[in-house]
């Protein structure tokens, strides 16, 4: 990166090197929106005034010249990490949350839903695969159930 591209960070303003630091932190504009209390279209027009003044191609060269620059001694690629992975370790009731409805092992699953201590969709291929059979196989048994009661009511009443 040539000294040209490093002029441009103290334009930035306060707002655009957070959104920038969001965006290093493999956050996507709708999160960043929802962290600093903004529509997604600000987020988007902050990293695009953000990305002019820095003279970059891309939100990803923008934040790591943000992030090189504001703190040198933390260093994170920009590839997807997991959070379990990234830091390294998982707090007790978040494990908990992670592992699904309580079970630990090959077989458990997380809710297919959104909750406090999982806020956002961190489903692996398994779990993204699985549900959807789940929810068929529930869909089955329930009108399976409702046949049968009609069923019974259609021979008591003959």
């Amino acid at each position: 990166m040539g000294k040209s591209r490093g002029l441009g960070l103290e334009k930035l303003s306060a707002a655009q090197v957070e959104t920038l630091q969001h965006v290093f932190a493999h956050r996507s504009s709708k999160e960043i929106a929802r962290i600093m209390g903004v529509s997604p279209h600000t987020v988007d027009e902050r990293l695009r005034r953000a990305i002019r003044l820095l003279g970059v191609q891309s939100r990803i060269e923008a934040a790591r010249l943000v992030a090189g620059n504001t703190s040198p001694s933390a260093y994170q690629p920009l590839i997807y990490q997991p959070s379990e992975l990234a830091h390294g370790s998982v707090a007790p009731d978040e494990e908990t949350a992670l592992s699904g409805m309580g079970q630990t092992g090959a077989f458990s699953i997380g809710y297919p839903f959104p909750t406090n201590a999982r806020p956002i969709n961190t489903h692996g291929l398994r779990e993204r695969i699985i549900w959807p059979i789940l929810i068929a196989f529930g869909t089955i048994m329930a009108f399976a159930a409702l046949y049968a009661v009609l069923l019974g009511l259609g021979a008591m009443l003959t």
